[in-house]
């Protein structure tokens, strides 16, 4: 068993023991309600990596297909991540995402705890639409105006409730964070007059009397 394998099999332990440890397996009250969100099926046909799959599956039997508003919005819980850390091989990395009614959109954004520059994103987003059934994976490839990774991504998730998970691995000098799968949800809502500007038009005239 080469070094890599081996690396892979230990990420791949931990993941099972620490997703167990989190209860992201759920399976038996969300599973059936998840079996007939749009777009599901669809996202899991796109998970052809070992990482996708468990990510698509830790979505699926999360409870976290519910509708959840607000404009920043972190993910349920920081995401375990093994392989890297100043004082234990395990850390955690924090994850957000940020609507904009305006496009349509999210920004998603991670956060690792492991001090230092990072040099490379291996980081990943699935998404599904809970309204629209729309589904996509895409890598956090996002860049800083220094050219570093920033660990984000804009996505045109169109408006309506947003199921993501976000997993992968954050690469440092002499060091890689496996991250290990985080889910959110998110609304998306369909641009209109914010109540600010509602609450500064004047008032309709009133009719004339018939």
């Amino acid at each position: 068993m080469d070094g890599v394998s081996g690396t892979r099999r230990v990420v791949a332990a931990a993941a099972v023991g620490i997703v167990a440890t989190f209860g992201l397996s759920g399976t038996a009250s969300a599973q059936p309600s998840a079996s007939s969100v749009p777009g599901l099926a669809e996202l899991r046909a796109q998970a052809d990596r070992p990482g996708e799959q468990v990510a698509v599956e830790a979505l699926a039997s999360s409870t976290a297909l519910r509708d959840v508003a607000g404009t920043h919005t972190p993910f349920l819980y920081t995401a375990p991540t093994v392989g890297c850390g100043t004082v234990a091989p395990v850390t955690l990395t924090l994850a957000s995402g940020t609507t904009d009614p305006a496009a349509a959109a999210i920004s998603f954004q991670a956060l690792s705890a492991y001090p230092g520059v990072v040099q490379s994103s291996g980081l990943t987003v699935a998404w599904i639409n809970t309204n629209t059934g729309a589904s996509v994976i895409l890598p956090l490839d996002g860049v800083t105006e220094g050219g570093y990774p920033s660990l984000s991504k804009v996505v045109a998730t169109g408006p309506g409730t947003v199921v993501a998970s976000i997993f992968g691995t954050v690469g440092y000098t002499g060091a890689t964070c496996y991250v290990l799968p985080t889910v959110g949800t998110f609304l998306v809502p369909t641009e209109g007059p914010l109540p600010a500007d509602a609450a500064g038009q004047p008032a309709p005239a009133p009719a004339p009397p018939a």
